[in-house]
């Protein structure tokens, strides 16, 4: 029984021993596998921040060029306009889409520029004139709106404080709307009947903030009925009809299109046969799946141009 005993006792160093460098390499072992972790961990960060930095790198150096290509075709479209002699600018047909090719050498992409006459659209800032005001009722009731929209927009306008209708003059800003978008910040008015009214309103006037002509020989339909309540739709289309055939240079040719003369007297402090003069242009620019939009305002009469309103985007 000693000897078993003694030789259970002999035998327990060596297997603490044993133990304890088994553990240790075990301890070694994860040690390597966490560091090699890391170190994984860190080149693939690495690799990822210098594909990330590589990419943005190439996504500013398209977007940059593409951005010189759409202001390339804004200035195209300006000089086209310019370079049209004034008595023929009249002829403009109210909307052109006009694909642009060779701009840039070793551009593979597309680009197209889209010019409007804003000269077609009634014009929000003429709201202080009570005139203007039924005329925009009509505009609204025509598009299958609510009229009473038209006092929410006027007091948003107006210089004084006193409501239309409830609540209109909260937040009013009491002055000259700049851009149509502020449609958006009005009581009563929601994204879609905003997106309905867009094609049809403007805040430029024909040649001064509160003007209310509207170019007959580039208005749409809706917006030529709201000129006055005897212009029904037939007429409407009679004029668009007309105007395709030849564009009328004087209000009193509106007698092709079955107006008499006191319906174009009627109409006449709120209609113009003259050159459009304030054009809607966006240049659209694409390549490798990156897209650049100038969306602008520009009066150009003549030589001479000036920019109303510019984005990026």
């Amino acid at each position: 029984m000693e000897k078993r005993d003694e030789g259970r006792f002999l035998d327990q160093p060596q297997f603490n021993f044993c133990s304890r460098l088994s553990s240790e390499k075990g301890m070694a072992l994860v040690l390597t596998l966490m560091i090699l972790v890391l170190i994984t961990a860190m080149v693939v960060e690495f690799s990822y921040g210098v594909y990330t930095s590589t990419s943005a790198l190439y996504n500013w150096k398209d977007a940059q060029r593409l951005s010189f290509v759409s202001k390339s075709g804004i200035s195209l479209a300006v000089k086209t306009l310019s370079d049209i002699p004034q008595t023929d600018l009249y002829k403009f047909p109210g909307k052109m889409d006009v694909p642009v090719e060779n701009i840039l050498e070793g551009f593979a992409g597309t680009a197209m520029v889209t010019v409007e006459d804003e000269n077609a659209k009634f014009n929000l800032n003429s709201l202080r004139i009570p005139d203007a005001l039924r005329t925009f009722r009509r505009l609204l009731r025509n598009l299958g709106l609510d009229e009473g929209l038209a006092d929410r927009v006027a007091d948003w306008m107006d210089v004084d404080s006193e409501p239309r209708v409830r609540d209109s003059e909260e937040g009013a800003k009491n002055a000259y709307m700049d851009s149509v978008d502020e449609l958006l910040l009005i009581k009563g008015i929601d994204r879609q009947t905003y997106e309905a009214l867009l094609p049809y309103v403007t805040v430029y006037g024909y040649l001064g903030t509160e003007d209310t002509r509207i170019n007959i020989n580039t208005a749409s339909i809706p917006v030529i009925m709201s000129l006055n309540e005897r212009i029904t739709q037939e007429r409407a289309e009679e004029i668009v009809n007309q105007r395709k055939v030849a564009p009328f240079e004087k209000l009193s040719e509106l007698s092709r299109a079955g107006f008499d003369n006191t319906l174009i007297t009627a109409i006449s402090g709120n209609a113009t046969a003259d050159h459009p003069k304030t054009f809607h242009i966006t240049s659209v620019s694409e390549e490798n799946k990156i897209k650049r939009v100038i969306d602008c305002v520009m009066k150009i009469n003549g030589a001479g141009q000036a920019v109303l309103y510019w984005m990026e985007m």
